[in-house]
């Protein structure tokens, strides 16, 4: 849905920021109301045209500038069934999608959550948790690594530049 454009006189630029943790700034002030950071974190969404991150309520919309990812995966816990959860920085929950995981910058891993709408990069914390999965695969002459989750191996695989 295309954005519509702001009032006369106002601008949809903002000052308010995510930062490398996944965590709202807004006027260089840390957004500690943590009602106010859920409600910030479930109006994020892309905006199509130009592909920027926008908050959008059912009343208007600004951009948001993102430092790195719009979340952070902060803890990676397993279920029974041998798949991982994820807790990402905005406290939600959600199954770890294999087919959307991938190694990004500095080696640090990362997925695509909320329906895969957003990337999200994971925390050293959970990237120690998910790594605990992972061997090397081949020869272990740089051929990778894989995670074995639940008896599936899935490849962890650099994202293209």
């Amino acid at each position: 849905m295309e954005l519509p454009p702001p009032p006369p006189g106002l601008t949809a630029e903002s000052s308010i920021r995510i930062d490398g943790d996944g965590r709202f700034w807004h006027d260089g002030q840390l957004v500690e109301h943590a009602g106010l950071a859920a409600a910030f974190a479930s109006w994020l969404a892309v905006e199509p045209a130009t592909g920027r991150y926008v908050l959008r309520n059912a009343v208007n919309w600004c951009y948001v500038t993102v430092e790195r990812t719009p979340f952070v995966v902060r803890a990676v816990t397993e279920h029974a069934g041998g798949g991982l959860e994820l807790t990402l920085s905005d406290g939600t929950r959600e199954p770890l999608d294999t087919a959307t995981l991938r190694l990004g910058d500095d080696d640090v891993p990362e997925c695509r959550v909320k329906d895969s709408r957003f990337p999200a990069r994971f925390s050293p914390t959970a990237a120690y948790a998910l790594l605990e999965h992972a061997r090397p695969c081949g020869d272990g002459d740089g051929d990778g690594f894989v995670v074995e989750l639940g008896g599936e191996l899935v490849p962890l695989v650099r994202r293209p530049s």
